[in-house]
């Protein structure tokens, strides 16, 4: 998505099922096993708490115990996610698929990472699974994934069929609202464009990129009081990040 912040709310979700799911890998003896969840659950523990270093730290000695671990390989890939490594991220989830191929939640971080690294066919190839299987638990973020590809690829039609039904599947997703306001304002449909962001606003008051783009909206209409307070509004609830001084620049 247009941030590090979009492409994590696209995954969250499914990590906080995986969280609650813990089980260990195969490849090690029962012994380093069980040493290996437990540092996993320690490490879910402290990346509920926005504990990175001690996340990683927990991660490497559940990883060295038993290097098969897919729920600990899958949250490194998140972590690696969040921190900008996306080939590290790609390079675990794919382990992880490679050690269980119906393990869902990383084949979505996995086409999470590929849009990250513009590699939108990839992804939808990867993501398109998950489209199908009705036993997925977060439908709406694989979606909204596949849309956000077909978005960086122009596809606009295939881009707003996903994403609109992402948004339909749950309502209250706000990067989809936000990213269907966009794939609308690329296809003319002003109107629809600010329906949808305004909606994002609504729902998730304190996101701040829905802003932007209708502020970006006002200001190319010519309505430059409605422009101007969208972007403050952007800078308020994102200061002192690249979104927040974009919308500065633009007020």
């Amino acid at each position: 998505m247009g941030s590090f912040k979009c492409v994590h709310s696209f995954v969250a979700a499914g990590l906080a099922i995986m969280l609650m799911a813990g089980c260990a890998g195969t490849g090690a003896n029962a012994t380093n096993q069980a040493k290996a969840e437990y540092a996993y659950k320690l490490a879910s523990n402290y990346y509920a708490d926005r504990n990175i270093a001690m996340t990683q730290r927990e991660l490497h000695n559940a990883l060295k115990l038993d290097p098969n671990h897919v729920q600990a390989l899958n949250l490194r890939g998140f972590v690696r996610l969040g921190l900008k490594d996306i080939g590290g991220a790609i390079a675990d989830f794919q382990q992880v698929l490679n050690l269980d191929p119906d393990f869902q939640e990383a084949r979505n971080n996995l086409g999470s990472a590929l849009i990250a690294q513009g590699r939108y066919h990839e992804a939808i190839e990867v993501l398109e699974p998950l489209l199908e299987d009705p036993l997925y638990p977060t439908p709406a973020f694989a979606q909204g994934n596949v849309g956000w590809a077909y978005f960086q690829l122009q596809q606009y039609a295939d881009a707003k069929r996903h994403t609109a039904m992402a948004v339909f599947l749950n309502p209250r997703f706000c990067v989809g609202l936000n990213n269907l306001g966009q794939i609308c304002k690329a296809m003319g449909d002003i109107r629809e464009a600010v329906s949808n962001l305004e909606k994002a606003i609504k729902t998730c008051p304190m996101y701040a990129e829905p802003h932007y783009h209708l502020g970006v909206i006002y200001q190319e209409m010519g309505q430059l009081t409605e422009a101007a307070a969208a972007f403050a509004k952007c800078v308020e609830l994102a200061p002192e990040t690249a979104l927040g001084k974009r919308c500065a620049i633009r007020q």
